[in-house]
């Protein structure tokens, strides 16, 4: 037999590279997608395992279209998201560049930046909400304010007050944003700012010429990402009204309506492609080495008198404003002053759940006592332990009468989150590698399709997925996840699947080359090269994986109803000690009144503390080569 050619090689590496993920989208992705396209044309009724169909045509896209609370709700979000998505972008820009720059406390800085990733996913964040704990309270009181409005009008005043007081709500989005801005950063050429400082660009100019030009392919994938994140978070107007329509067993028109939201999502993505690729955005002009700034000669004229000669005045001039306005102490007073102001407003919520969860009764009914408890008082854990069933127990079966081992909240997550985090790090790993480094037929529709199928709405997909778990028997199993996962089609894989394309695209080939002249296979380059340098990135894409498959709560609540995880049993929690009326909480299941409410919720703060605790955990033990996992992204290669 005749030896294989090195582009047929190539080709051959590249698809059983990439083939986890050719494999589960033809699995999890291309049937359910078909499937619900067709439940969306009928009216659909489920029996147990079985389901019902009658055709109705475009008849549910119609109702669909009239039904105002959708229109309401998609014209809300559209509304919302485009002002959140905007400012979450501006602000993770802004502070991704003064991250990257020389300050001191700069690992510091950057693992109190990144917190909100833990709790931004999961219940613990829409209890912050509804306790107003991530907003700016009291800003219609302020003095400013009220001025503004009695000279600009109320519309003027409300605007700003419902901006600024959602304002760190929204920073609250940006640290996945940020670490990719961040990613690019540290891969620019610096001496491309060299070259423009010494041809007389400021700061701010090289900004504009320079970073946010480079910046471009990150701005893109972030403005989707945070499009799809807004989309598909709990609290939006969309899928309660989807939600709403599944639950009163309207499955044709749930699916219908989530069939009409992919399809605004897909124009939205499309039309921010076209301003950043189209004709609008090829209109920028990216500086090049060896271009000079032209400036007015005015500028360059020597100055006389006092403050421009005196060579103490100048002295101190420059101390305060540096030599480019950058690094004086004016600068580094304002950068500093704006780091601690937002780090503060990061850790502020941690603080108000440890803070509240220290409270005694006395303390919680005290309208005297603030935040602050007058005694540190510990009980609200042990009370938070035994309502969220933290701990392994036996239980009696009410069929057999055996005793059964429950695993307990806690374990339950550490399992259901860390084996398919790890099968997604690896899974995604191997199709980033292939994509990066192998050319084969159909890498463009590869891509296309990973692109695609991370603005798909979950919930186009739950009803043939969930029949495809049941029919597989792995409904109220691990495998739910876990096998989703090993073929790359884990929670936003695609995220992953980028992370590790950016990165061992960037590895030298010189590496490769010389590997293959000493005879290593593909796959023992892979091995032996790509693996030992990728170790940082692994760890982002961990912890990343960890949190989401921790504080996922809907598609486990959907194809997992038996798995008791510690989010959903806090999800639980607050639902029963915050609806409205009388009975003893915990133990009975009924209501519970003001008085309960209110004593209860330093219990339910130490319950919010104990979910996110282990996260906490893993992310501190991992946050040095969680940040050196930032820097190692922008290694430089050919």
């Amino acid at each position: 037999m005749s030896k294989l050619s090195n582009r047929t090689r190539e080709i051959l590496a590249g698809l059983i590279f990439v083939s986890p993920w050719i494999i589960g989208f033809s699995i999890f992705g291309i049937y359910p997608i078909v499937y619900s396209l067709f439940l969306s044309f009928n009216n659909v009724e489920i029996y147990g395992d079985s389901i019902k169909t009658a055709f109705v045509g475009f008849g549910n896209y119609q109702q669909a279209l009239t039904n105002d609370a959708m229109i309401k709700a998609l014209m809300a979000f559209f509304k919302d998201s485009l002002f959140m998505v905007f400012v979450i972008n501006v602000f993770a820009v802004l502070f991704a560049v003064i991250l990257n720059g020389s300050i001191k406390g700069r690992g510091i800085f950057r693992t109190i930046f990144f917190l909100p990733v833990i709790v931004v996913s999961g219940p613990v964040m829409e209890q912050l909400v509804s306790k107003n704990v991530i907003t700016m309270p009291n800003i219609g009181s302020f003095q400013i304010i009220n001025i503004l409005g009695a000279t600009f009008g109320e519309t003027l005043k409300n605007f700003i007050v419902t901006t600024f007081s959602d304002l760190i709500y929204m920073f609250w989005f940006s640290g996945v944003q940020l670490i990719v801005y961040l990613t690019m950063l540290q891969k620019m050429d610096k001496s491309m700012y060299e070259a423009a400082e010494m041809d007389g660009a400021s700061v701010w100019e090289s900004f504009w010429k320079i970073t946010l030009p480079a910046l471009k392919p990150a701005i893109l994938i972030n403005i989707v990402y945070t499009i799809i994140l807004l989309a598909t978070f709990d609290d939006n107007g969309v899928i309660q009204v989807i939600a709403q329509q599944r639950d009163a067993s309207i499955y044709g028109m749930a699916t219908a309506m989530a069939w009409i939201y992919f399809i605004v999502l897909a124009i939205i993505v499309i039309a921010v492609v076209l301003l950043l690729y189209g004709k609008f955005g090829n209109k920028e002009k990216r500086y090049v080495a060896g271009e000079a700034y032209v400036y007015n000669q005015t500028r360059y004229q020597a100055k006389t008198g006092f403050l421009y000669t005196n060579r103490k005045v100048k002295k101190i001039k420059k101390i305060i404003l540096g030599k480019n306005f950058s690094d004086g102490i004016l600068a580094k007073v304002f950068v500093y002053t704006v780091l601690g102001v937002v780090s503060f407003a990061f850790l502020y919520p941690f603080f108000y759940m440890l803070l509240k969860s220290l409270q005694s009764a006395d303390d919680v009914i005290n309208p005297a006592i603030g935040l602050l408890p007058s005694k540190l008082y510990g009980g609200n854990f042990g009370k938070a332990i035994n309502t969220l069933g933290l701990w392994p127990s036996f239980a009696i079966n009410e069929i057999t009468g055996a005793k059964e081992l429950k695993l307990g909240s806690l374990l339950t997550s550490i399992v259901y989150s860390g084996v398919p985090a790890l099968c997604q790090v690896v899974s995604c790993a191997l199709v980033g590698y292939g994509l990066a480094k192998f050319k084969f037929p159909g890498k463009k529709l590869v891509f296309a399709c990973v692109i695609i199928s991370f603005i798909i709405p979950p919930q186009i997909l739950m009803i043939p997925t969930f029949r495809m778990y049941n029919s597989m028997k792995l409904t109220n199993t691990i495998f739910v996840f876990a096998l989703p996962a090993l073929l790359a089609q884990g929670l936003k894989n695609t995220i992953f699947i980028m992370l590790y394309y950016q990165f061992f695209a960037m590895l030298p080939r010189e590496l490769d080359e010389a590997a293959e002249v000493d005879g290593a296979s593909k796959f023992k380059i892979f091995m032996k090269v790509a693996i030992p340098l990728s170790g940082p990135i692994f760890i982002v894409s961990f912890v990343f994986s960890f949190v989401w498959y921790w504080n996922e709560t809907y598609l486990t609540t959907l194809y997992m109803p038996e798995v008791r995880t510690l989010p959903l049993q806090l999800d639980d929690f607050a639902k029963l000690f915050q609806q409205p009326g009388s009975g003893n909480g915990a133990q009975t299941g009924g209501g519970l009144n003001s008085y309960e409410n209110k004593l209860n919720d330093a219990v339910f703060m130490a319950g919010t503390l104990i979910s996110i605790i282990p996260l906490l955990i893993v992310y501190f033990i991992l946050q040095k080569r969680f940040v050196e996992g930032i820097d190692k992204a922008g290694l430089t290669g050919q």
